[in-house]
């Protein structure tokens, strides 16, 4: 009789100890799901920042190889690029110096190396992401076009 009264204190037991593994293990599983939606989101924004910084960089390039662009009454430009709205702001000369081996003449037709800054920005309307680049351009030109 004593057999059957060990089996009766040690029924609860075992239920116990295994309903505390399926929440351990459940907590677990849980945890792992919720690093991997944070990871696949954190890469999918940097992977929306690299596509925005691109179609940044291809608006100043565009716009760079406009020759209207270098002169005193250049404007703003807005471009859609690669589906993404891109303004790239109008250049400023910052500073210019006379061209290495030339000399001023009289007629100031001596070519000078002129400084230019470009700001360009894109936003992307879905993910929020937005991306601004400035960029330094130095480019040969002739005499009185930075001011």
């Amino acid at each position: 009789m004593t057999m059957l009264n060990f089996r009766q204190h040690q029924q609860g037991a075992t239920l116990l100890i295994s309903l505390i593994m399926l929440v351990v293990i459940t907590i677990f599983a849980v945890t792992g799901i919720n690093l991997s939606s944070v990871n696949l989101r954190i890469v999918g924004n940097a992977q929306i920042q690299r596509v925005l910084e691109s179609a940044v960089q291809e608006a100043i390039e565009q716009e760079i190889t406009n020759p209207t662009v270098f002169s005193t009454t250049a404007v703003a430009m807005t471009a859609t690029i690669n589906g993404f709205d891109v303004t790239v702001s109008a250049p400023g000369c910052k500073y210019y110096t006379v061209a290495g081996g030339y000399t001023r003449t009289h007629a100031n037709i001596a070519p000078e190396f002129t400084y230019w800054d470009f700001n360009a920005t894109a936003n992307d309307g879905l993910s929020g992401a937005r991306v601004t680049i400035n960029q330094g351009v130095k480019i040969p030109l002739p005499a009185g076009n930075c001011t």
